[in-house]
């Protein structure tokens, strides 16, 4: 499963339901329980390029369900400058899964840290560069370092978007490995005004351990200032496929960071 990997990227919406315009893709996620990729941000394969609106806080709460593992995902995104650049960090607040008929639960064992930064903007195309992060905290040792690339480009109610991201570890091991390389893509179509969405992805991995890919499809449901996000993945389709599923909850906080 991707869930050992240590790669991809997947990040918050640009101030989900408060700022983000019809057709603007959600911020991503990875095909792996962990978040062990940027991709713990939203349910998709690849995270949503623009970074949130700046000087505001955002949230992300979800759950996740992955053979007979059980995950909360939990990030946090702030951009306190005015700049289109903000800052992550991604954890899972509880990890449950079965080992000799005994399941364990307790808190992840790794932080991931984002840094997103808007290169360029211009009619329906975007590009964001992201530079990351990962510290193990238990069973594993070393990290891992990287960058993700995401474009993307939107016409209407249709918008396809991508992630490129390398990283590589500090420290390799069996469960650490020396290098991961993931390709993400994904379609999404809004139905309406409030922007309720539809997703449809695919993925690949290629790492020192593996090469898998995976496919998803999934939907947002919008709120003030935020959105319910459900996505459904099927993953290691070319070695042991694997049924994940994902449900999330963001929020956008609006302004906390003032000037006097």
């Amino acid at each position: 499963m991707f869930g050992l990997q240590v790669a991809v990227a997947g990040l918050l919406i640009c101030g989900l339901g408060a700022c983000v315009p019809t057709g603007v893709a959600q911020q991503a996620a990875s095909s792996q329980p962990l978040n062990a990729s940027v991709s713990d941000f939203g349910t998709s394969f690849i995270f949503d390029p623009p970074p949130i609106c700046p000087r505001c806080i955002e949230t992300e709460l979800g759950f996740l369900s992955l053979e007979d593992g059980r995950y909360t995902p939990a990030v946090v995104t702030v951009a306190p400058f005015s700049t289109h650049t903000d800052f992550s960090v991604l954890v899972n607040i509880l990890e449950s899964e079965s080992s000799d008929s005994h399941r364990v639960t307790h808190f992840g064992n790794r932080f991931d840290f984002v840094i997103r930064q808007q290169l360029v903007q211009k009619g329906g195309f975007l590009l964001t560069a992201a530079p990351r992060g990962t510290v193990f905290v238990r069973s594993i040792d070393g990290g891992r370092a990287g960058a993700s690339l995401a474009p993307q480009y939107s016409k209407g109610s249709n918008l396809i978007g991508a992630n490129f991201t390398w990283t590589a570890a500090a420290g390799a091991s069996a469960s650490n490995p020396r290098s991961d390389f993931v390709d993400s893509y994904d379609w999404f179509h809004t139905f309406d005004h409030r922007g309720t969405t539809t997703f449809l992805g695919f993925q690949h991995e290629d790492s020192s351990r593996h090469n898998t890919v995976a496919t998803e499809i999934g939907l947002e449901l919008p709120f003030r200032n935020g959105q319910v996000e459900l996505a459904m993945q099927q993953l290691n389709l070319n070695v042991d496929p694997q049924w994940q599923f994902q449900a999330r909850v963001i929020v956008n906080w609006g302004k906390v960071f003032h000037r006097e």
